[in-house]
């Protein structure tokens, strides 16, 4: 469907109450078949967006800590020849 919106853009807090509100009418039941398909298709695009957000967040946390640890053994080092 490419008149939908990119998820990339859209906050990760807002992809996840979307999600929850089809989680929501899927096991309410109330939805047709049809309906009931296009909620499953519609929350495994938004459970990837998802993911992938996740995923790029701990990437960026891990490197982040890497980068902490890299700089605080380099001011370690420069500590005791003050």
């Amino acid at each position: 469907m490419t008149d939908e919106p990119d998820l990339t853009t859209r906050p990760f807090d807002e992809l996840v109450v979307e999600l929850q509100k089809i989680v929501q009418r899927l096991e309410s039941g109330q939805a047709g078949l049809e309906e009931s398909i296009e909620l499953y298709r519609q929350g495994l695009r938004l459970h990837a967006a998802c993911e992938e957000r996740l995923r790029s967040a701990e990437l960026t946390i891990s490197e982040l800590g890497r980068r902490g640890l890299a700089g605080a053994e380099v001011e370690e080092s420069a500590e005791p020849g003050e």
